[in-house]
This record gives structure tokens, sequence and C-alpha cells, in this order.
């Protein structure tokens, strides 16, 4: 049986991204903000699913997989991923993307 969504709990936004969201609730058939949210975020992934699914090609062919596949992996088994990564590229995802603590 395929992996279900999991429900997404999100911080609160910042007091004006706030307002931004409740005037386009108001202004797209009264929905509530959370439902607005659901889809500006819907919206949002589809809209860059170019830029996105570029980077999962590009980690795709370093693995030696498709590009569905790794999708799919990163869905199912991101630690897996991110190990087929890290052997193919020498370097990890989660090690390009943290912070560096400098010693100041």
């Amino acid at each position: 049986m395929p992996k279900q969504p999991t429900e997404l709990h999100l911080r609160p936004l910042a007091p004006y991204e706030d307002r931004l969201l409740a005037a386009l609730a108001f202004f797209r058939t009264q929905r509530k903000a959370a439902t607005q949210a659901h889809h500006c975020l819907a919206m949002y992934l589809r809209q860059s699913e170019s830029r996105i699914m570029s980077e999962v090609d590009f980690y795709a062919e370093l693995s030696g997989l498709g590009k569905l596949e790794l999708l799919e992996l990163i869905y199912t088994d991101p630690d897996k991923a991110e190990t087929l990564i890290e052997q193919a590229a020498g370097v990890g995802v989660k090690d390009t993307f943290e912070e560096v603590k400098s010693n100041e």
C-alpha cells in the first residue's frame, strides 16, 4: 500500500504574512485561513515543480536512479535517499544546508 500523506502542523506566520493570508481568504469565498493556507502551499509547490524536479533529477542522475524513483524514495525513506546522494556526490544534502557554527 502506498504511503499516505501526513498532516502538516505549521508554526504561526509572521504578523504581516498572517494578515496577507487573512485578506486572501477573505477575498476567496470567505475560506478559513487554514484552508487558504493549504491552497497557497499547494499552489506554490505546483508553481515550483520545475525547479524542485530539476534538483531531484540532478541527484537522481548522480545516484543512478530515475527522477521519479528518487522522488518516491525521498517521500518514503528520506534517510535512505540521503545516504544514496551522499555516496554518489561525496556530500549529503543535510550537510550542504546545515548552518556552520563559527568559532567566534
